[in-house]
This record gives structure tokens, C-alpha cells and sequence, in this order.
């Protein structure tokens, strides 16, 4: 009988503990930075020679799982690369970056580059010292976010390497910009 009556008032408040308010949100709001949750490899260059400049970009998304946790997951996107020692460059409209074209601020001229790719991760290596611009590009194959974009202008120097991992959140809006939030990590 002792046990019934402990029985009830622990099934009680196992149901009070599980229950769900109604206006409690379906997908949870994301409360920390993208900084916090960013796992960057202890040592991201760990095998390169010392006298070889490398960068390396990833790119992911932020997903939700069927309990509303969410997760970091590899994505494929649009990786752009732009030299840009002498100019400053800018994206004013997504679809010329896909094709590889950006815009020089100070003359207002395009600016083309052959090195474009759709991959989840890529390693450039021995590019000469100097500025470049990296831009990574949704597809429109994603839910939300179709061609969402974030861009960082990096310099290299001689041997310089670079680890760049951009994840996009999930509210990221179609067409528009996002900053590079993750740190990058640079040797």
C-alpha cells in the first residue's frame, strides 16, 4: 500500500517536470553566440610544413533534431576566393559571386576569379603573400537561408595559414548578408 501511495505522487510530478507550456516557443531562440557552440580543432594545421601558406574553409549550418536540440552540421556551399591587394572588394549581388564576380568599391568595376567551388570544406594552399576576399554562398536547395551569404577579407602573409569555419545560423534570411562570426584561427 506504501508503495502505491509513493507511486502516484512521483508519476505527478514526473508529468508536472515534462509538461509544456503553450507558449513556449517550437524551436528554442538561440541564446549563446555562435562563438560558444564554434568547435574549433585543437590544431588545424597539424601536418603542414612550416614554409607552405595554407587556408582552410568550411562551412555549416545550425539544424534542429526531433527533441529541438540543435546541432552543427557540414553543409555544401558556394566557396569564393578573390585576390585583393590593391583593391577592396565587396558582394553586391549574389548571383555575379556564384559566377565568381565582385565588386571593387573604390573604381566601381568587376572583379572575376576562376576559383569557385561547392564543397563543405576546402584547403587552399601557397598562394602568394596579401589580401584576399573568402565569401561562402548557401544554395538554394536549404530551407532557409536560400543564398545567404558571409564574406571576410583575410591578409597572408609568407607561410601564413588560416582555419575559417563559417556557420550560418538558422535564422539566416535569404539573399542577405551574415557576418563571419566564429573566430578565425591564423598562424
Amino acid at each position: 500500500m506504501k508503495s502505491k501511495l509513493l507511486l502516484l505522487p512521483t508519476l505527478f510530478a514526473i508529468l508536472l517536470g515534462c509538461s509544456k507550456r503553450v507558449n513556449d516557443p517550437f524551436i528554442p531562440e538561440e541564446k549563446s553566440q555562435l562563438d560558444s557552440i564554434y568547435q574549433a580543432p585543437k590544431d588545424p594545421f597539424l601536418g603542414i610544413p612550416e614554409k607552405m601558406s595554407v587556408v582552410h574553409v568550411r562551412t555549416s549550418i545550425i539544424n534542429y533534431n526531433q527533441w529541438q536540440n540543435f546541432f552543427v552540421s557540414p553543409e555544401k556551399m558556394t566557396i569564393v576566393m578573390w585576390p585583393s591587394h590593391d583593391k577592396t572588394l565587396v558582394i553586391k549581388d549574389v548571383e555575379k559571386a556564384i559566377q565568381g564576380i565582385a565588386i571593387d568599391k573604390e573604381s566601381n568595376t568587376e572583379v572575376k576569379t576562376d576559383n569557385i567551388t561547392i564543397t563543405s570544406g576546402i584547403t587552399f594552399q601557397d598562394y602568394s603573400p596579401g589580401k584576399y576576399l573568402i565569401a561562402v554562398i548557401m544554395s538554394d536547395e536549404n530551407g532557409q537561408g536560400k543564398k545567404a551569404y558571409s564574406s571576410k577579407e583575410i591578409t597572408i602573409k609568407e607561410y601564413g595559414k588560416y582555419y575559417m569555419h563559417k556557420v550560418f545560423s538558422f535564422n539566416a534570411k535569404d539573399r542577405e548578408f551574415e557576418e563571419w562570426s566564429p573566430k578565425i584561427i591564423e598562424k
